[in-house]
């Protein structure tokens, strides 16, 4: 009997400090009315970096010959590159490629060898890519593509449309909340979705004036970003 006469004060004072500490956890749990919207954003900006590939390449039987040809003819656009004040940075030159050149019909016959070597170089400006176009022309490359048009500064406009895209969360948000006689509070949640860009633009040149860097056209680039906002509601 003693024993249970000692039993009920402990077990008392558990449910009290149970008691207590589900009262004080209760205490700091308060729920926040809030408002939760997508914000979108664009951007449209026009390429100013340009990267072009150009590819050497000779075919036939001595290859000892056409690797000569491939190296002096990468060895002028290297010189190029540095005549139009290009960094380092901006010139890419690949090793060389040796292939068989097959001939299928009507059998299966090596009718010769491929060496080929690629260069890419990037530059800024619309006026610096035509020039490197057309020295790469007068080098004797024949075939040449456009690697890349794309934004020197992309962070800027990252940052740009980034800033619009928020705008615009709250720009929706303050209508919903004063359409319900709230007020918008600060954002308790940003969340970023995806990471989307517009279609690289193709460079277009004039048929009659290849010269000129007028006969260029760099097009546009388009940021989209979209996110997901909760505001607090006053």
């Amino acid at each position: 009997m003693a024993s249970r006469r000692l039993q009920w004060p402990i077990m008392s004072l558990l449910l009290l400090a149970l008691a207590g500490l589900l009262t004080a956890c209760g205490g700091h749990t308060t729920e926040r009315d809030t408002v939760e919207v997508t914000g979108y954003g664009e951007i449209k900006a026009t390429p100013d970096r340009f990267r072009v590939r150009a590819v050497s390449t000779r075919s036939g039987d001595d290859i000892p010959a056409m690797k000569q040809e491939v190296d002096s003819e990468i060895r002028a656009a290297l010189s190029l590159a540095e005549e139009l004040g290009l960094d380092e940075r901006q010139v890419r030159a690949t090793g060389i490629t040796i292939q068989p050149e097959w001939q299928w019909q009507p059998e299966r016959k090596l009718i010769g060898h491929r060496v080929a070597r690629d260069i890419e170089l990037a530059v800024d400006g619309i006026e610096a890519y035509a020039d490197l176009l057309e020295g790469l022309t007068q080098l004797g490359f024949t075939e040449l593509h456009q690697a890349s048009a794309e934004l020197a500064d992309a962070q800027a406009f990252e940052r740009e449309v980034l800033e619009k895209v928020v705008a615009n969360a709250r720009d929706k948000a303050e209508t919903l909340a004063s359409a319900a006689g709230r007020e918008l509070g600060q954002a308790v949640i940003i969340q970023e979705h995806g990471n989307q860009r517009g279609p690289q633009p193709m460079l277009a040149m004039a048929r009659d004036s290849a010269e000129s860097s007028s006969a260029y056209s760099a097009g546009e680039i388009t940021l989209t970003r979209q996110v997901q906002v909760r505001f607090e509601l006053k």
